[in-house]
C-alpha cells in the first residue's frame, strides 16, 4: 500500500519519538487510549498503525498478561519499535491491505492518530478489516483528528493541513468520521472526549461489534 510516513518524509522518521514528545501530549493520549480499552489479563490486543511502538510499551507494561501485537506498514518506523519492544509484545509488518489473523482474533484493537493518514478509500478498508478480526463484543478505540473546536484551533488545523494533505483529512475536519464508522457494521460508537492540542483537536471514540 502507498502510505504517508508518521511525519510525512520518511527521512523525518528516526525523529518522530523526539518531535511527538517535544510538541504533543502523546502519553496522554496513549494512556487514555489504553484506559477506553478496558483491558484484562488475557485479552489478545492489537495496536494498529502502531509506529514507534510507544502505545505497545505504554500497555504492555501495565498489562503484561495481555497477547499484544503491534501491526504496521512502514518497515522503518517498526525498527524503532522492535528496539523497545524487547521481546515484551508482537511487531508485524503487512500490506496495508489485509490484516494477517482470522475473524474474531482480538478482543481490543487501539488505533491512535492513525486514520488520518489514509484515504477514504483505505479508511473503508482499514475498518473493514478491523470489523473482521475484532471478537463478538469487543472494544476498538480510535484517536484521531475531528472537527476543530474553536478559531484558534481551527487556524492550527488548518496549517497542519497546508503542510501535510487536505485530502486525507478532510472528513476529520469535517467532524464526519464517525459517520464513516458507523456505515461499517459496528453496533455502537461513543464520543468519549476531546482534547486540544498544538495541532487541532483530537477526539477519543470507543466503538463495539
Amino acid at each position: 500500500m502507498t502510505f504517508i510516513p508518521a511525519l510525512k518524509y520518511s527521512f523525518l522518521t528516526p525523529i518522530y519519538d523526539s518531535f511527538i514528545k517535544l510538541f504533543m501530549p502523546e502519553e496522554e493520549v496513549k494512556t487514555n487510549s489504553i484506559n477506553l480499552a478496558e483491558i484484562k489479563d488475557g485479552d489478545r490486543v492489537m495496536d494498529y498503525g502502531c509506529g514507534t511502538g510507544t502505545l505497545c510499551d505504554l500497555l504492555i507494561s501495565r498489562y503484561p498478561h495481555c497477547d499484544l501485537l503491534g501491526l504496521d506498514v512502514d518497515a522503518e518506523i517498526l525498527k524503532i519499535a522492535e528496539k523497545k519492544r524487547k521481546g515484551r509484545f508482537k511487531i508485524k509488518l503487512f500490506d496495508g491491505y489485509k490484516i494477517p489473523y482470522p475473524e474474531n482474533a482480538f478482543d481490543k484493537v487501539i488505533a491512535t492518530w492513525v486514520f488520518h493518514h489514509l484515504t477514504e478509500k483505505q479508511k473503508v478498508n482499514s475498518l473493514n478489516e478491523i470489523h473482521r478480526v475484532l471478537a463478538p463484543k469487543g472494544h476498538f478505540v480510535v484517536a484521531d483528528w475531528g472537527k476543530p473546536r474553536g478559531l484558534l484551533q481551527s487556524v492550527l488545523f488548518f496549517l497542519v493541513r497546508l503542510i501535510d494533505n487536505f485530502e486525507t483529512f478532510r472528513i476529520h475536519k469535517d467532524g464526519k468520521f464517525p459517520d464513516l464508522i458507523e456505515k461499517m457494521g459496528f453496533s455502537k460508537i461513543e464520543t468519549c472526549g476531546y482534547k486540544k492540542t498544538l495541532f487541532g483537536t483530537l477526539y477519543y471514540y470507543v466503538i463495539h461489534k
